[in-house]
């Protein structure tokens, strides 16, 4: 009963002050700050100064309080203006009550002259003394002989030198001297800063946990070898690379430096728990380009203790109403570094009409339309090499491919020409029937893109080439090589700049032949390229202002491509940019001819958590009336 009165008591007691310190606090002064005769960066120096001292203690204060906050205000102003340099300031300042009860106090400063250096002596020594990037830091020093003494800029300076020291291997680097001396009373400082690199560590051994995996699989995942320098880059790709096999379900790696050695190294513990894990995949999209998108995948990662995986997928678009089964299949040679067996497999089933017009003002006319069904089958060898020390990696692929395609296509019987044309010798040479060929060749690719959402930059490289013969099997005889690139670049803050081209080249037979359809012959130009590799040009990731994929002859394909594209952005809000842009190319049979096509236009940007989505309003300018016409698409342009 006693115990219940007393915390009663300590209740009503607690409520009490804390409405009388409610009651006190409104009727408190309000405190602002006014200064003048000092700009950014000191402006900006001195109000967090004074900000911490708000927050410290009492926005609200009482009147008595006036006399101290003046002072406190002042000392925290000189300490605010003595980092740029500034140590004989004269600080004036007053507090004005205002009719409610509020106060201002305004500051008016004299910085004074600054404290600017005099003798500077910055030096490197050790065994890396000689090193580009730490040689680079010493070059770019800024505090010279008559610069005002900045110790922000000092203080950066100092630690972005351990920073790079360490990042490339230089564990012990540390500054034998570092020291400041001032003169106040001829506004002078000596500048003395001496790094002692140290010895420059390399990796040592690698130690794996317990996994499933065989032996000669994970150890040929790292992008640096026992005894290379240390890099701190390297050692952050390796954690990734560990994680993007797929193969672990936790990846830790646990830096174990040995300083006694001679050279030291740093060992590596790496613990991983490997789980086989069955992946499933479904998406459902919408593209100007494309029409509706149904996407669904099963993957299997690791398939065995081979470290193989596996992953299938099937597709509907509503673009030609093409279905398609693919399959991917890859295994880890075990023994050879960075090497994997490769099979891939696409069956798929598309419409195809096939238009013709005399000129390109006309508009298209459609003699033909019907199906056309494709299995394709690549096995390889891929290769994945280390460029610039592994900093970046390029793959290589080195393959065989079997192609067996199809195609029925009826005339439109519509008018009596072209009921006449479905028996005639031209129409033979589109209706194509069956289609085999067998073909070996080689791929280059290299991406190197960095940064997320609109920070995102670098670039992607791809160049190949292959040829079917009919010596070997196969019902065509042709080569073809392409090139293509991708680059992004950003610059400042707001702009960012992008630049794209491709060049595909077919050694392939043309076959050209004039359809009468009762006026004036027009002149068809037909590749002998299985439709598998024909190119295609046009669209939101081409020729924008052009419908997808019909820049090419007939709309049913060409042996060869050029196109190229410059786009400039310009961030106008967190995740937002806009974008202006023109692009240029077509896909054609004939080098003397390649008509090409040019279209330009603008873009809004939003980098959103699915990727950046993309809207571009473009026209095509080598069209007699010059449409507009809507792109829409997810993601980088870069991959």
């Amino acid at each position: 009963m006693i115990l219940s009165w007393i915390s009663a008591v300590k209740v009503r007691a607690c409520l009490a002050i804390l409405l009388l310190a409610i009651a006190t606090g409104s009727n408190a002064a309000q405190v602002s700050y006014e200064i003048q005769g000092v700009s950014d960066p000191l402006l900006a120096n001195i109000e967090s100064h004074i900000q911490a001292f708000s927050i410290g203690r009492q926005s609200d204060v009482s009147e008595q309080d006036f006399a101290g906050i003046l002072a406190d205000v002042t000392r925290k102003t000189r300490a605010a203006l003595r980092p740029y340099g500034y140590y004989n300031s004269d600080i004036a300042g007053s507090v004005i009550k205002k009719s409610n009860g509020d106060a201002v106090v305004r500051l008016t400063i004299n910085a004074g002259p600054p404290v600017r250096v005099d003798e500077v002596t910055v030096e490197l020594q050790g065994p890396g003394a000689d090193n580009s990037a730490l040689r680079s830091w010493l070059d770019t020093w800024p505090l010279s002989s008559g610069a005002i003494l900045n110790q922000i800029v000092w203080e950066e300076r100092k630690q972005s030198a351990l920073v790079e020291a360490q990042q490339i291997g230089y564990l012990g680097a540390e500054f034998s001297t570092h020291k400041l001396e001032l003169d106040l009373t001829t506004n002078k400082a000596n500048v003395t800063l001496i790094l002692h690199t140290g010895a420059r560590y390399r990796f040592g051994d690698i130690e794996y946990g317990e996994h499933v995996l065989k032996p000669g699989i994970v150890e040929y995942v790292p992008r640096f070898r026992t005894g290379d320098f240390y890099s701190r880059r390297l050692l952050n790709k390796f954690r990734v690379d560990l994680w993007k096999t797929g193969f672990f379900s936790e990846v830790v790696v646990e830096e174990i430096p040995r300083a006694e050695l001679d050279p030291p190294v740093v060992d590596l513990k790496v613990q991983l728990q490997t789980t086989t894990r069955n992946t499933y995949q479904g998406s459902l999209g919408l593209g100007s380009d494309t029409g509706m998108r149904v996407q669904a995948q099963w993957s299997k990662n690791p398939m065995s203790s081979n470290g193989d995986r596996l992953d299938l997928g099937v597709g509907w678009q509503q673009q030609d109403d093409e279905y398609s089964l693919r399959g991917n299949y890859r295994l880890p040679r075990r023994g050879r570094e960075r090497e994997y067996w490769t099979s891939a497999l696409i069956v798929k089933h598309e419409s195809i009409d096939v238009d013709i017009r005399r000129t390109s003002d006309d508009e298209f006319v459609r003699i033909a339309s019907g199906t056309i069904d494709e299995q394709h089958l690549r096995l390889g060898r891929l290769k994945v090499r280390n460029q610039k020390s592994g900093e970046r990696q390029a793959f290589e692929t080195i393959f065989a491919q079997v192609l067996n395609a199809s195609d029925k296509l009826q005339p439109d019987v519509s008018t009596p020409e072209l009921l006449a044309l479905s028996l005639s010798p031209e129409f033979e040479k589109l209706n194509r029937g069956s289609d085999k060929t067998i073909s070996f060749g080689v791929d280059y690719d290299l991406v190197a893109v960095t940064g997320q959402a609109w920070q995102t930059s670098g670039r992607r490289d791809r160049a190949g080439i292959f040829g079917s013969s009919e010596s070997l099997g196969s019902d065509r005889d042709f080569i073809q090589a392409y090139v293509s690139t991708r680059r992004s670049y950003l610059k400042g803050e707001r702009w960012k700049f992008i630049v794209r081209g491709e060049l595909g080249y077919t050694n392939a037979t043309v076959e050209r032949f004039d359809l009468d359809l009762g006026t004036t012959p027009i002149d068809v130009s037909v590749t002998t390229l299985p439709n598998f590799y024909r190119f295609r040009a046009g669209g939101s990731n081409s020729v924008r202002g052009y419908g997808f994929e019909e820049l090419s002859n007939n709309l049913i394909g060409s042996s060869n491509i050029i196109t190229a594209s410059a786009e400039v952005e310009m961030k106008f809000l967190q995740n937002w940019s806009a974008a202006a842009f023109v692009d240029i190319g077509n896909a054609f049979n004939d080098w003397n001819d390649p008509q090409l096509k040019m279209g330009a236009g603008i873009g809004i940007r939003w980098y959103s958590i699915a990727g950046p989505i993309r809207v571009d309003l473009a026209q095509a300018l080598d069209l007699v009336d010059k449409p507009w016409r809507i792109h829409f698409s997810i993601g980088t342009p870069l991959l």
